[in-house]
């Protein structure tokens, strides 16, 4: 079985073997670059950008690079060409280098090797590291002897390395200007050397100058080099150096409509228009005045279909210029006459360009309250396309996504187009196996975000639907998901309304006949838009139905979650039992998710979401029991004195006030909680950071009109949410609702009965009850992040120094400091920078001394609360970042250092992500002198100072000393 497995010397831990560290990995590696074989070698080799991957940090890059670029100057020209792969697959690592003389001068001995192949992979790996030694005058040198070389592998190994070096430095762009100009012009170069030689030219734009006057050579050389390779390196190498500098945007663009027009050659002009959408990138503004129409008007006359295309690219991202947008707003502008001759194009992506142009005109007339002319036309025709991409026996899914996106654009600028759009792909789901359902599933669910009650016509035929899915015995893998996809749909339909009996029996049905898999996903969207019953009845039948631990408990903790919320939704029992009782399915659930934990997933979010949401409910069932006790619990016999004495007229109430005030405290820490979960959750989407900020304003809203009661001063502020209701996602907009329906009862209460006295009614008390009774029955959504993790970031540090033995203490000597260097790499997962990138990272050392059993009964506590904070803020670089501190120890004991890293964003935001890392640094105590007086001295001198616990103070120094005398 294994004899045709060769199995590697190096550990890839790819079979369950233990993680090796840093140094363990790399001197496996250095063991096989020291190997006899050319095999072991190259192997090892090739594994260092891995290595680099996984610990990217300068002392190992350093080390390993170093390795190599002595192999490099020692080894044959195969090992060098590996060594140049690794140099240019680990661009973003290069800049770790400390060393950077010592490997620049190994590499550099082997450019006066005899072999130009050598020189040539030399050149090379000067090209690939460019960006470290930028101004190295040697290696400029270098350049231009190896460009006058007679070997032609030389020369283009000098021609790439002169392409990153004038990408890099500027002294190397302007002095190679001239030398690249002559061989260009020359006539002893051949004609493809020419060829590679011109893309240099693209660099030299690092002054006004130089860019003017590589310009002018390069529309010089297009009359001279008619040939169309010429033409195409030309024009890209003009493009690219207009896009870098700007101010040759409008020239070029001329230069690029020229040829477009006047050049007969198809590949000229494709490539024209590709030039043209690269430099409608920075903007229509910086275009000259009339281009535009140009490229309208050649459109219109061009009989070539073609040619339609990548104009349509060009005027797409032309037009999301508002300027463009309000130039060609009206019905008579030539853009839209363009587009309208298009619109109902056969070619599926000629009609979709054209529709999209259309749509940002029409959404820029919406937002800029701007009158749409000819809005209807736009929505016929975006039904038309849609029409037909779906009936189409052809697969144009990209097609078919784009048409429906532009469907859910006009229905988020003008809502009722909702029914309009919504009515026509209800038509469509009939085809339960056609490719395109999910797709429409997909644009369904998009519009009915918008409003819950978007779907309801269609909910008779999604029942429909899902009934003849749940009658197929072995449906497939697209049916299963289609399913998925319109239970969905009824859990957003049905978002703040009641469940018939019909719609949940069907539901029932689907799940029965359905895979563990598909019903968890089921389940999941049921309680991320807060149809907890549902939920329940899923989540327990799969808890049985996994094989590994952890699961069954993560089921576990899903189905008491979902209990408890589905509990406090009924309105069988008093309200004071559907708290207790959620509160303990709550704790149940908080026990699972314990047990689900393990190391690579720690589930810290979950459970501090759980946590704070039974902290939430346990003040919710203590403020009903403060409230209760208004007309069991009579003030006592000493509150006037107590009032007099605190001069608080509500202390006239005695037990109840203090009990408020209490609940008030706790409603801010409940907040407070849900404000620090929400610093933590950097990778978070948009929707789970509402979620919490609509909680903590629930809290700070029930703390304001339980202040409000108890308080003087206080009153209920008008809007405690922050967002309306309009304007928030749809699984939201019941927990909103029922905030600013509480609201409006405390205000109605305030008008009807102002109370200028100091005093707790009972209709106060009735009011806050009500209000609590609309907080607990509005379905809490469990966010999206509880279940999955779109973005994935995290901070790694490597500090120094460490303690020899893990656990034991750094010592320092008395009267010196420590410096602290800590380094540390962002990590990211499979889509970085989703929804927020790392911007910053603020390193922070906490120094503290610490109360040792010695000297607990020594140290002044004032010490101990004295504590030495240094802070660093760092940008990242290649996703690594470096900070050194200096610290100071006043006076000697032991200290506990606190190493955190917390992230800001791009919008200077800062998130308290982590990780934090603790070091024990133990200080020698400056030792106490006790005065000892010696017998027989002179009065001057009959003093010795000695250590206060040596054994000399005990008793001996009399004796030694007696002794000496004698």
């Amino acid at each position: 079985m294994l004899g045709g497995v060769r199995v590697s010397a190096f550990n890839e831990n790819g079979l369950g073997e233990p993680e090796q560290d840093a140094n363990s990995a790399l001197t496996e590696l250095d063991k096989g670059l020291r190997s006899g074989k050319v095999g072991e070698q190259c192997e090892a080799i090739v594994r260092f950008p891995k290595l680099f991957e996984k610990y990217p940090f300068p002392i190992l890059i350093n080390a390993s690079l170093l390795k190599l670029a002595d192999v490099f100057r020692m080894g044959n020209n195969f090992l060098r060409l590996c060594i140049l792969r690794v140099c240019q697959q680990s661009e973003k690592h290069l800049d770790k280098i400390s060393n950077v003389d010592e490997f620049v001068r190994r590499i550099y001995s082997v450019i006066h090797s005899n072999d130009p192949i050598a020189r040539a992979v030399t050149l090379r790996i000067f090209g690939a590291v460019a960006a470290i030694i930028p101004e190295r005058q040697q290696i400029h040198h270098c350049i231009r002897s190896s460009l006058d070389s007679h070997d032609v592998v030389e020369v283009e190994a000098a021609i790439y390395a002169a392409i990153q070096f004038a990408a890099q430095s500027k002294t190397f762009a302007v002095s190679m200007c001239n030398k690249v100009s002559d061989m260009i012009q020359g006539h002893s170069t051949p004609a493809n050397m020419k060829l590679q030689l011109i893309p240099i030219l693209q660099y030299m734009h690092h002054d006004t100058n130089t860019a003017a006057m590589v310009r002018s050579l390069c529309i010089d050389l297009l009359p001279g080099y008619p040939a169309q390779e010429f033409v195409l390196v030309t024009l890209n190498t003009l493009t690219k150096l207009a896009a870098a500098t700007l101010v040759d945007i409008p020239s070029q663009v001329n230069l690029l409509l020229k040829y477009l027009k006047n050049d007969p050659r198809w590949e000229i002009k494709l490539k024209s228009l590709e030039h043209l959408y690269e430099l409608a990138k920075p903007g229509a503004h910086l275009w000259p005045p009339g281009s535009v129409e140009e490229v309208i008007e050649y459109v219109l006359s061009a009989k070539q279909k073609r040619i339609v295309v990548p104009a349509l690219r060009v005027l797409k991202v032309l037009v999301e210029s508002p300027r463009m947008c309000h130039e060609h707003r009206t019905s008579g502008s030539k853009l839209k006459e363009l587009c309208s001759n298009h619109c109902y194009s056969p070619e599926p992506l000629i009609a979709v360009l054209a529709i999209q142009i259309l749509t940002e005109i029409l959404c820029y007339c919406f937002k800029e309250n701007l009158e749409a002319d000819g809005a209807n036309e736009v929505i016929t025709a975006l039904e038309t396309l849609i029409l037909l991409l779906t009936y189409t026996d052809e697969k144009n899914t990209s097609q078919l996504k784009t048409a429906l996106k532009c469907a859910v654009r006009l229905c988020e600028a003008r809502q009722e187009y909702c029914k309009t759009f919504v009515e026509l792909l209800g038509t469509q789901l009939h085809n339960i196996d056609g490719d395109y359902t999910i797709t429409i599933c997909e644009a369904l669910g998009a519009i009915g975000s918008l409003r819950s009650e978007t779907l309801l016509p269609l909910i008779d035929t999604i029942l429909t639907l899902l009934t003849a899915l749940a009658d197929i015995p072995n449906a497939s893998q697209l049916q299963t998901r289609t399913k998925t996809m319109l239970c969905t749909l009824i859990f957003q339909t049905l978002s703040g309304y009641n469940w018939n009996e019909p719609t949940y029996d069907t539901i029932i049905k689907v799940v029965e006949k359905n895979n563990l898999w598909a019903n968890y996903c089921i389940s999941r969207a049921a309680v991320r838009y807060g149809h907890h019953k549902i939920a329940h009845h899923i989540f327990s039948n799969l808890t049985e139905q996994v094989s590994l631990e952890h699961f069954h408990f993560w089921l576990m903790c899903l189905k008491e979650m979902s209990e408890a919320e589905m509990l406090l939704c009924e309105n069988d029992e008093t309200l004071v039992n559907r708290l207790d009782k959620a509160i303990i399915h709550y704790n149940k659930a908080a026990a699972a998710l314990k047990a689900a934990s393990t190391p690579q997933h720690n589930l810290t979010f979950q459970a501090e979401y759980m946590k704070i949401r039974t902290e939430f409910l346990q003040c919710l069932l203590q403020l009903i029991y403060t409230c209760n006790i208004l007309c069991i619990v009579p003030p006592p016999a000493i509150a006037s004195t107590i009032v007099q004495n605190t001069r608080d007229e509500y202390q006239r109430h005695g037990y109840i006030t203090n009990q408020f005030r209490k609940c008030a405290k706790e409603f801010k820490n409940c907040g407070e909680l849900h404000w620090k979960l929400y610093q933590t959750a950097f990778d978070a989407d948009p929707a789970t950071l509402e979620n919490m900020q609509i909680l903590q304003q629930m809290c700070v809203m029930l703390e304001q009109y339980v202040d409000s009661i108890c308080v003087s001063g206080s009153a209920v502020k008008d809007d405690p949410i922050e967002f309306g209701s309009k304007n928030v996602r749809l699984e939201l907009q019941q927990l909103v609702k029922a905030c600013e329906h509480a609201v409006k009862i405390a205000q109605n209460l305030n008008n009807e009965e102002p109370v200028s006295t100091c005093t707790i009614t009972h209709r106060q008390v009735e009011v806050l009850k009500v209000i609590v009774d609309l907080i607990t029955k509005a379905s809490l959504p469990v966010p999206r992040y509880f279940f999955q993790v779109l973005q994935s970031t995290s901070v790694k540090l490597a500090i120094s120094p460490q303690p020899r033995v893990l656990g034991e203490f750094i010592s320092v000597q008395a009267g010196s400091q420590l410096a602290v260097k800590v380094e540390g790499v962002v990590q990211h997962g499979t889509q970085p920078g989703l929804f927020r990138k790392i911007k910053e990272v603020v390193v922070t050392v906490t120094s503290q001394l610490q109360n040792s059993q010695k000297n607990k009964e020594i140290l002044d506590p004032k010490l101990l609360e004295q504590v030495s904070v240094l802070s660093q803020t760092v940008t990242p670089h290649n996703d690594f970042f470096a900070a050194q501190f200096l610290l100071a120890f006043p006076r000697g004991g032991q200290y506990l250092l606190v190493v955190e890293a917390s992230v800001i964003d791009e919008n200077s935001n800062a998130w308290k992500t982590g990780p934090r890392s603790t070091l024990t640094v133990k200080v020698p105590e400056e030792t106490k002198l006790t005065p000892i007086a010696v017998p027989g001295m002179a009065n001057n001198a009959n003093v010795i100072l000695m250590p206060e616990d040596s054994l000399f103070t005990r008793g001996h120094l009399k004796k030694d000393v007696n002794k000496t005398q004698h």
